[in-house]
């Protein structure tokens, strides 16, 4: 009884349950619009609803097939230009390991054949000059890798310039390096210093023969630039007095020289070639004499100015030796003729507006004992005599027109051999 009772109970819920799932479902069918045609539509209205709602289903189509498309030709443009960019990229990769391989070969010289050339680099020339000058002459085939390489190894921007001898199958280095070493110049000139010229001579002669301008040289002999190099030029001590300070130091001798060089390397020549002549012997016995190596010098030039050879010089320098150590004031004036117009040969030499009015400071007529500093550039034959004077008593002399000398011991004896000498 009781299992019947049970199922008849839940025979009932589900017949009630049935009954509030068909309520529901009705509620919820009224609470949207109708879609379909039913006996009270009309039938314009629902032709109508069913077309837009075609239409608008035919848009979407249409808008989601115009998407797809764009979408289908954006993947191929972008295809497109990958490809594209790929080619370009491709070769410009090429075109710039080309170029690489072509810079590296020219900056080794590969390939390049053996010619020995000169190049002319004029004075203070740029790195374009100088890089279209080995261009033009075969020793490279790439301007703009040669300029790119100088400025990567940081190579000078300018150079001193020259004529160089180079071969073209130098490598970039070697060829920068030979245009800034001397032992690659070909333009050498030898030029011969006489014994006895002086300072502006000196420099006028390396103005002709192309090595420097006169006043480029003149401002290194008159500076002290080279004084740290030469610890005898230290001892000039009276710098403002003297016309050419390196008078005297400039040695006489042949020199080679390059064709516009350096004034200072030009003068520093002459004076290092002074510096080893005045071998530790000669400053030794200079020393023994009583005389800084300034005073030899001095004395030296005016014994090369005076005596008409070397011979002569001797018996010059025992004069002047007598004179310097006389007791008698009148004579200890060495009345050197050499020394009236220095630092001019003569007095027609003069300037024309100064002429009447110059008085030379180192005119031996006006004071005793030696002039300020050397007049001229005095050589071995000189200094030795001015080491090594003859043993005489002679405190006058004179020459003639054609170099004959005459000597005197007394003012009558000098004033005699003048007019012997034609001089009076």
């Amino acid at each position: 009884m009781k299992d019947e009772q049970r199922i008849s109970e839940e025979r009932r819920k589900k017949a009630e349950h049935f009954r509030a799932d068909i309520r529901d479902s009705s509620q919820a069918k009224r609470e949207y619009p109708e879609t379909t045609i039913s006996s009270y539509s009309d039938p314009n209205k629902a032709l109508e609803s069913r077309r837009a709602l075609a239409a608008g289903i035919s848009d979407k189509k249409a808008q989601l097939a115009h998407e797809f498309r764009d979408r289908e030709k954006g993947r191929k443009n972008r295809r497109f230009f990958r490809w594209i960019w790929f080619l370009m990229v491709l070769l410009v990769s090429l075109l710039l390991a080309r170029y690489a391989v072509a810079g590296v070969n020219d900056m080794l010289a590969v390939g390049r054949k053996n010619v020995n050339v000169t190049v002319e680099i004029p004075k203070n020339s740029s790195l374009d000059f100088v890089a279209e000058k080995f261009y033009k002459t075969g020793a490279i085939q790439d301007v703009g890798f040669f300029k790119l390489y100088a400025k990567l190894t940081k190579a000078p921007k300018t150079y001193q310039g020259g004529s160089f001898q180079i071969s073209t199958n130098m490598d970039y280095e070697a060829l920068l390096q030979s245009i800034q070493s001397l032992k690659n110049r070909v333009d050498v000139v030898k030029v011969l210093f006489p014994e006895g010229l002086n300072a502006s001579e000196i420099a006028d002669k390396l103005e002709k023969n192309g090595v420097c301008s006169a006043k480029d040289a003149l401002a290194v002999i008159q500076g002290t630039s080279l004084d740290s190099s030469f610890s005898m030029l230290k001892s000039i001590s009276n710098s403002s007095e003297r016309y050419y300070r390196l008078e005297g130091y400039l040695f006489p001798d042949t020199y080679k020289f390059y064709k516009n060089e350096d004034a200072k390397s030009a003068v520093k020549k002459l004076v290092s070639n002074c510096n080893t002549k005045l071998t530790k012997q000669i400053r030794t016995k200079a020393t023994e004499k009583g005389m800084t190596v300034d005073q030899l010098l001095t004395l030296a030039s005016m014994i090369q100015s005076e005596a008409a050879d070397k011979s002569d010089m001797y018996k010059v320098s025992s004069v002047f030796h007598n004179r310097l150590n006389s007791k008698k004031t009148a004579l200890r004036r060495l009345e050197s003729d050499s020394t009236l117009y220095y630092p001019y040969r003569k007095q027609s030499l003069i300037p024309e507006d100064l002429r009447s009015t110059f008085k030379s400071r180192y005119n031996t007529y006006s004071f005793e004992g030696l002039p300020p500093g050397p007049i001229c550039s005095p050589g071995l034959d000189a200094i030795d005599a001015a080491l090594n004077p003859d043993s005489t008593g002679y405190y006058y002399f004179c020459h003639s027109s054609k170099g004959k000398a005459y000597y005197a011991k007394t003012k009558s004896g000098h004033d005699a051999n003048l007019k012997k000498a034609g001089l009076r």
